[in-house]
């Protein structure tokens, strides 16, 4: 299975560049690049575990499962959570650092998107950013991203 079709447009870059390269006095045309720009990102993680180590410091959680996109399984995902004492669990925050990294099905290694953001104990939700991607999935890093606790839904806007 093949990483999910993302649909793209394309964001023109100009650079200029000398007209006898390397002649560092010589005149400059102007150059044309294209990036691709990828669609928004929706899909559904299913946690399959989920599992707490404490230690003195704080908690990890651990937690993997699928990623559906639409009724498709496209990938799978591990992510970690991170509470630290006296750091995330004062002032009512209840949150954790979390870091999630989804594997695209299909090539190996797999196509890759890695999110790190802020977890919310209360109502399970996310927020943060695409931190790191493979080359398919580049596009997305830097984008936000949302994850809803209740249902599990990602968007990569």
């Amino acid at each position: 299975m093949e990483t999910p079709p993302i649909s793209s447009t394309l964001n023109s870059l100009v650079f200029l560049i000398p007209t006898n390269y390397p002649h560092p006095t010589s005149p400059q045309k102007p150059l044309t690049m294209t990036t691709p720009t990828l669609a928004p990102l929706h899909l559904k993680l299913t946690r399959l575990a989920l599992n707490d180590v404490d230690d003195v410091a704080g908690r990890w959680q651990f937690e993997g499962g699928s990623v559906a996109q639409g009724s498709e399984h496209v990938a799978n995902y591990a992510s970690t959570k991170r509470v630290t004492y006296k750091g995330t669990d004062q002032n009512g925050q209840n949150t954790a650092s979390v870091t999630t990294t989804i594997f695209f099905l299909g090539k190996h290694p797999p196509e890759t998107v890695t999110l790190e953001g802020a977890h919310d104990f209360s109502s399970g939700n996310q927020t943060g950013s695409v931190s790191a991607a493979s080359s398919a999935q580049a596009a997305h890093i830097g984008k936000q991203y949302t994850r809803n606790g209740a249902t599990g839904d990602i968007q990569i806007l």
